[in-house]
């Protein structure tokens, strides 16, 4: 599903979504199709929701979004770690 489909299904809801197709441009991760997890009407409820699955299921991408929201774009972060002494 395409994120305008999304849109006119469930206009002005926070929904939580899986990456079904993403891709990483310039910085971006960009989700191209999805699915619908579920909808909500809280922020947080759908953060709950988001956070628990991907604790779950860790190879997945889920992530939550207002549908007001014009693009489905997310800001990766690259990671720097700390090493310890081997």
């Amino acid at each position: 599903m395409k994120w305008n489909e999304v849109q006119n299904l469930y206009p002005n809801e926070w929904v939580v979504i899986e990456a079904i197709q993403a891709h990483s441009d310039d910085g971006l991760r960009l989700v191209d199709e999805m699915a619908i997890v579920q909808k909500f009407d809280d922020s947080f409820e759908a953060m709950k929701q988001c956070n628990e699955l991907q604790r779950t299921r860790p190879a997945n991408e889920f992530y939550f979004f207002h549908t007001s929201r014009p693009r489905v774009e997310i800001r990766e972060r690259r990671w720097i770690g700390i090493r310890g002494r081997g």
